[in-house]
């Protein structure tokens, strides 16, 4: 008889060594390979999907990172740049490989929060096309009240006066108005020195025969 008793084989093992000086280096360059649930072991190779498998990573120096066992999910031909990766999901993890794994979630946690927020996308061109217009730098303008639109008829221009100074007459002389109307003619002058000759008394007539003599001498 065969003795089935025996304990089944231990699961393949895989270590994987990355060339990073400190933890924080790791996790700095390959923060996107470890989660709540599964690690990315960068390097490996290609194994069948379901298979379980012991797997180290540890730094250039040797030091370990962390050790566990996990199954096979799938294979990631580039992983990494110019490197592709075998994806496990944890089935067993150590006390050093699960401290590493809360601060790989709590430092992308940051890096989330601390991100700057993701520009709006711009609308579909439906909505383009029947989004109302912009408003016209005429139409934000403040409305005019009504007395500053009013509009007021234009005053008629000032025609400039000549303004002549009053003419001064010389002292002692009397000014002689022109005779309104055309002169007279002769016979009617005639008729004026006779009727003013007539209205002369004699002595008039002889002061002024008289004054002529005196002229005349």
């Amino acid at each position: 008889m065969t003795d089935d008793s025996r304990a089944p084989a231990p699961a393949p093992a895989i270590r994987i060594t990355r060339p990073y000086s400190s933890e924080d280096e790791y996790l700095q360059w390959e923060l996107d390979t470890l989660t709540r649930t599964s690690i990315t072991l960068i390097g490996a190779q290609q194994r069948p999907q379901g298979v379980v498998l012991r797997f180290e990573v540890v730094l250039a120096s040797g030091q370990a990172l962390g050790r566990g066992e996990g199954r096979v999910v799938g294979f990631k031909a580039n992983a990494h740049p110019g490197l592709g990766g075998l994806t496990l999901r944890f089935t067993r993890l150590d006390s050093r490989s699960k401290a590493l794994i809360d601060r790989a979630a709590a430092l992308r946690e940051l890096r989330r929060s601390s991100a700057p927020p993701a520009r709006a996308s711009e609308p579909p061109a439906a909505m383009r096309s029947i989004a109302p217009p912009l408003p016209s730098r005429a139409s934000q303008a403040p409305a005019k009240r009504a007395e500053d639109t009013e509009e007021t008829a234009p005053s008629p221009p000032v025609q400039a006066r000549r303004i002549e100074p009053p003419r001064r007459s010389s002292p002692g002389i009397r000014a002689i108005r022109a005779p309104v109307g055309p002169p007279p003619g002769r016979d009617a002058l005639l008729e004026r020195l006779r009727v003013r000759a007539n209205a002369l008394d004699a002595a008039t007539v002889r002061q002024i025969l008289d004054g002529r003599s005196r002229i005349s001498g």
